[in-house]
């Protein structure tokens, strides 16, 4: 039977090419998609975890109500007491304080007026302190491409879209 079907493919090969292009083109577009997808769900829950909600995240009752909102009014504040108890009672967990915020990030002239505007959403993170792991947990320094890190306080990284925009 194989012989038969080999010998059909040679005979014909205008009529044999075609399929067998439409299926090697199906499978390669089949298993294409498939890693592709794979891939873009694998960096979707990890950047999720690492910039967004982490796998655990600490709220008060009004905040998890709101949370779509980000209510920053509604956030912990002082939370020293609750991370060194959360600390101790789970030593295997990462504990860090962030906050998201939304605003206007304004760029000055050298006269103190505003040069252009654009509105922003960011997150606060502690880089500076020592023993902080925030910098390896997003990765940050493999990913600046112009510029350096923060080295005291008031000073801020912004994406490299935002800094060619404004």
């Amino acid at each position: 039977m194989i012989k038969f079907i080999f010998k059909g493919l040679r005979r014909d090969k205008n009529r044999s090419l075609f399929p067998v292009i439409v299926v090697a083109l199906g499978v390669w577009l089949t298993v294409f998609f498939q890693a592709y997808l794979t891939g873009v769900m694998a960096d979707w829950i990890d950047i999720s975890a690492r910039f967004d909600t982490g796998h655990v995240k600490i709220m008060t009752q009004a905040f998890s109500e709101n949370a779509d909102q980000n209510p920053n009014d509604l956030a912990l504040l002082g939370v020293d007491e609750i991370i060194d108890r959360l600390n101790n009672d789970y030593p295997e967990l990462t504990w860090v304080e962030r906050i998201h915020y939304g605003g206007l990030f304004d760029v000055p002239d050298e006269f103190g007026e505003t040069r252009s505007q654009s509105p922003i959403i960011g997150f606060g993170v502690d880089l500076l302190s020592p023993g902080s792991i925030e910098t390896e947990t997003m990765n940050i320094k493999n990913s600046l491409t112009r510029g350096r890190m923060p080295e005291s306080s008031g000073e801020i990284l912004i994406s490299d879209d935002l800094a060619k925009k404004t």
